[in-house]
């Protein structure tokens, strides 16, 4: 139960700082940070603009009195983490978000603003990153500043994290680095953006995904001799194999696996159904075009699975699944198909009564006087690795996922201040506050 007399202060001064908090926003907008490793990204081009943003956000994590450590454990990608040293006797909280974005795509599709504007309309902040996530990083920051302002200090350690790379789960370069570093606490919140299908809801779970790619092998013969492969009484394999129509094959196979999953696969978190799916993202056939028959296939595939189901048990269905598809075609049985895992973002699954669950809970309900939402996080984010180090992370954040990375993004203002809110109330829940001494 947060005291009635430090909720009243705390979220007045929260309001009072509202105006910091759009300008903030807006100025770390205006410094375009893609992530250099993003396909189709030349790195040289875009290394730095990460840096940028921990530079522009240092003094100000100084001027409220964290301790600053900002570092690079990949050159040119400066990592941020300041810590304000509780008073003692209580639990430590991480903030964790990232700076990195993703390209902003064509400006022609920019039609609100331009990507890099920070421009205030309709009661938004519009720009690449605004909602993913530099509205949740500067709420966290500005929620620290109005606790204090208001005259308390928390009792348990308060750690800010801004970190690189988490658009391309470069995490030995961001919140990996910061774990190895030494950075650890009791909890940790990510601020990632938390909606749909509720604004703010409160995510202790969230799938793993798998990044896989099948590669079929065919046998290249000139294009007209497509009959023969095709017809009753023609060469068949003899004569060539179109990969093409083997990776069919497979992705039938897969898609019937899909479909099996949205049947048996859930989770208490999850309530639409089929939300776990292997997605062929890329196809393609060649390498030699029309008029070649294919002799090598590759499907690329996102596999998103259940919190519940291990790496090992999600590797072993799928690559069973194509092995019983190869065995059905005679050339696929001699030549099966290759199966690479090329990554893999682990899920994590926070139980609801656990004790972050149950402050952060706490913080929602006397911030915004309704009972907090529960769900699933449809994708993915650093809360992950943080939950393998043993920190007990959960996400909850400002924005909305059907904005983030798209053209026109944005961030509300008023969710930017109700996450600030929610945030200082956590630190009073969690860490636990003292009267400052005048």
């Amino acid at each position: 139960m947060i005291d009635p007399k430090v909720k009243e202060v705390v979220l007045a001064v929260v309001d009072s700082l509202k105006d910091d908090l759009v300008q903030l926003v807006c100025d770390t907008v205006k410094i375009p940070s893609v992530n250099p490793t993003f396909p189709g990204v030349v790195y040289e081009e875009a290394l730095g603009g990460e840096t940028k943003v921990a530079e522009f956000l240092k003094p100000l994590l100084e001027d409220i009195g964290l301790k600053t450590d900002m570092w690079e454990k990949e050159k040119g990608r400066a990592n941020l983490v300041g810590v304000y040293k509780g008073t003692g006797d209580g639990k430590s909280l991480i903030f964790n978000g990232h700076t990195d974005v993703v390209p902003p795509g064509p400006e022609e599709e920019w039609t609100k603003a331009e990507p890099w504007s920070g421009k205030i309309a309709d009661g938004k902040i519009w720009g690449r990153g605004a909602c993913d996530m530099k509205g949740g990083d500067v709420a966290a920051i500005i929620a620290l500043k109005a606790l204090l302002n208001a005259g308390y200090k928390p009792k348990g350690d308060v750690i800010i994290e801004d970190v690189v790379g988490e658009e391309m789960m470069n995490t030995e370069a961001g919140t990996g680095a910061t774990i190895e570093r030494g950075y650890k606490a009791d909890a940790a919140i990510v601020v990632e953006p938390s909606g749909p299908p509720y604004r703010l809801g409160l995510i202790p779970a969230s799938p793993g995904v798998f990044y896989m790619v099948v590669t079929i092998k065919g046998k290249a013969v000139h294009a007209s001799m497509r009959d023969e492969l095709i017809r009753p009484g023609g060469g068949g394999a003899k004569i060539g194999v179109s990969s093409i129509d083997k990776a069919m094959i497979i992705y039938q196979g897969l898609r019937k696996l899909e479909e099996e999953w949205g049947q048996t696969k859930s989770h208490p978190m999850f309530t639409r159904p089929g939300h776990f799916t292997l997605h062929p993202g890329v196809i393609t056939g060649g390498p030699s075009g029309a008029f070649v028959i294919s002799n090598e296939s590759k499907i690329e595939y996102a596999i998103w699975h259940a919190p519940s189901d291990s790496e090992e048990q999600v590797k072993k269905e799928v690559e069973e699944q194509i092995s019983l598809f190869a065995q059905t075609d005679p050339w696929l049985r001699e030549h099966p198909p290759k199966i690479e895992w090329l990554l893999w973002w682990p899920p994590y699954d926070v139980p609801v009564d656990a004790p972050i669950c149950k402050a952060v809970a706490t913080a929602y309900e006397s911030a915004m006087e309704e009972p907090v939402k529960y769900y699933g996080f449809a994708a993915v984010d650093d809360a992950a690795f943080l939950n393998r180090a043993g920190i007990p992370a959960i996400t909850i954040g400002p924005g909305d996922l059907r904005v983030a990375h798209a053209a026109n993004e944005y961030v509300e203002i008023a969710e930017l201040v109700d996450a600030a809110k929610i945030y200082a109330l956590s630190i009073v829940e969690w860490c636990g506050v003292q009267r400052s001494r005048k």
